[in-house]
């Protein structure tokens, strides 16, 4: 602690500037730090110098053209006070650091396009908020009739936003839109086929259907909590025209229906007044891109934003202390790390991986940038499923460079890594942070930051990202999709890792019901990455939102941002 403490200070000392260079070398030393290792934690904390790393094309900033915060209609209106003080208002603004690329279930990629979705569909199941436990939603039941087959029942009377029935038809045919592997020339995102081995479903009656797996599924229910009923009379497929336009003009059974779509502006939703649940008390959500942290915050203080993502941590007491702002803090089950290309040499060497891992000062790291919350990770997993007998890779520099000269890896070795800018919490601070810990190993890192836009519309989906590059997947919580991240049939996998134990115990995992066998396996699958290594795992995000401090709404760990039920 008091190591952390001594460290905040040498780094605001360091940005007055009040104090010489060779005196702020010294201290750094002092505290096990290297002239560069200190010099990326300053940059990353908004510090110069001649320590500090520049960044490839893209720059560490967020680029292009940011909107006012509150133009464009979208400032929340003041509503009647509800019980206890709290307000709700009748119209919210949720500000994100980035825009939606598709609103198409089967093709969204990122944690911000879902945040919308859940307001303009309906999830067949869902996600208590506080316990995390699967729920009925618009399935209202569901059984085992054997071992490969599920029958579910739909609740009765509720419509799509254009007026079509939602029945087991629709059902039936999200289920086999998915199973397509591709709309148009886009691959499907989502891999829920893949993961329970769909292999056809039936209709029993209006309301009832039934799916057929190839193999026992046992988190099929936990996997509907993020699968949308579409209407078959909007989603044909038919043409590219027909594609394109329901990536822009989503049609839903939500409680929102979409009204406007002004790109990198606003995303506006109404209120479905036929929704078949309870009806929300707020009659519009306003969706709006802000990549700029700092612009964020000064709109939710000015009351131009009711909820803020993505706040830093050294800027938590601001917004705690503030007359009308609150924090809603919660450990995620959000993965953050860095991806390595197994397909390239030399990181088809597991030495060289492992060395990385050992690169990595997360003390220093976390401290200077996330001001002590949270810690390094040591597996992929979220509780309860991890393997506890697993510890973090330690900061070992030395261990780092033993290993890349036993591999062979010359000193200076030229490596280009992508990072996105405003995604993450402190993302392109933490990459610039970490490719200096890299360079300390011996490694010369070309860092690439690109806006989200533009790391999620077009690199990601190239399937090309450089030999490193920065990412966060996901909140499941149920061991096996944390583990299908790093599985060869997953679409957003690409590392390019290939280990034939992995897929065979993985494989066995996807079709064992029995829950102590399942947890067993999921411990060895999890062995498996740790010593191979296709990511330097970093931490599980602590997601810090910025609340008006009257409107009722609290974070949760799986990051989903949904006002529908506020005040209900």
């Amino acid at each position: 602690m008091q190591e952390r403490e001594e460290l905040r200070q040498l780094l605001a000392d360091a940005l007055g500037g009040k104090h010489s260079r060779r005196e702020i070398l010294q201290r750094a030393a002092a505290l096990g730090l290297t002239a560069p290792v200190f010099g990326a934690l300053l940059a990353a904390c908004g510090g110069g110098g001649d320590e500090t790393p520049t960044t490839a094309s893209g720059g560490s900033g967020s680029g292009g053209s940011q909107s006012t915060p509150g133009s464009g209609g979208a400032q929340p209106t003041q509503g009647t006070g509800a019980s206890g003080g709290a307000e709700i208002p009748e119209q919210v603004v949720i500000m994100q650091g980035v825009d939606a690329n598709t609103l198409d279930p089967l093709l969204r990629n990122a944690t911000p396009e879902f945040n919308i979705n859940v307001h303009v569909f309906d999830m067949f199941t869902k996600r208590n908020p506080k316990t995390l436990e699967v729920e009925p939603h618009i399935v209202t039941e569901w059984k085992n009739v054997d071992d490969l087959t599920w029958e579910f029942k739909l609740v009765e009377g509720a419509k799509f936003h254009n007026g079509d029935p939602v029945n087991a038809d629709a059902a039936i045919y999200s289920f086999e839109r998915a199973a397509k592997g591709k709309i148009g020339e886009q691959p499907v995102v989502q891999t829920i086929t893949r993961l329970i081995g769909y292999e056809s479903a039936e209709k029993v009656d209006e309301y009832t259907f039934r799916v057929k797996t190839s193999k026992p599924a046992a988190i099929f229910p936990d996997l509907l909590t993020s699968f949308e009923i579409v209407p078959p009379s909007v989603y044909t497929d038919a043409d590219e025209a027909t594609i394109a336009k329901v990536q822009r003009e989503p049609v839903g059974s939500g409680p929102y229906k979409l009204v406007e779509w002004v790109k990198d502006d606003h995303i506006r939703l109404e209120a479905f007044e036929d929704y078949w649940g309870p009806k929300p008390k707020i009659k519009t959500v306003i969706f709006r891109p802000v990549p700029e942290l700092s612009a964020r915050v000064v709109a939710l203080q000015n009351g131009e934003a009711n909820i803020i993502v993505n706040v830093a941590p050294d800027l938590v007491p601001q917004l705690e202390q503030g007359e009308n702002t609150r924090i809603s803090q919660v450990t995620g089950g959000r993965i953050i790390f860095i991806g390595i290309r197994c397909d390239k040499q030399p990181f088809d060497d597991k030495r060289v991986r492992q060395a990385l891992n050992y690169a990595v000062d997360w003390d220093s790291i976390n401290t200077a940038l996330l001001n002590g919350a949270g810690k390094r990770a040591a597996t992929i997993v979220n509780p309860p499923h991890q393997n506890t007998k697993l510890q973090p890779y330690p900061y070992d520099p030395e261990k780092a460079r033993a290993l890349l000269k036993e591999a062979g890896v010359p000193e200076g070795f030229e490596v280009t890594m992508d990072a996105p800018s405003g995604r993450y919490i402190k993302d392109a601070e933490m990459a610039q942070a970490i490719a200096q810990n890299f360079n300390d190993i011996g490694l010369k890192i070309n860092l690439r930051v690109l806006e989200w836009s533009v790391y999620a519309g077009e690199l990601l989906p190239s399937k090309e990202p450089d030999p490193l590059f920065f990412l966060g997947l996901g909140s499941p919580f149920s061991g096996e999709q944390e583990l299908f991240y790093v599985h060869p049939d997953y679409s957003l996998n690409y590392t390019r890792w290939q280990n034939a134990d992995y897929v065979a115990k993985f494989a066995e995992l996807s079709k064992t019901l029995d829950p102590t066998k399942r947890q067993q396996l999921m411990d060895e699958l999890q062995e498996i990455i740790y010593d191979e290594c296709p990511w330097v795992v970093l931490w599980h995000q602590v997601d810090f939102y910025g609340v008006t401090k009257n409107f009722p709404w609290e974070a949760r760990p799986d990051e989903r941002i949904f006002v529908g039920d506020v005040g209900i």
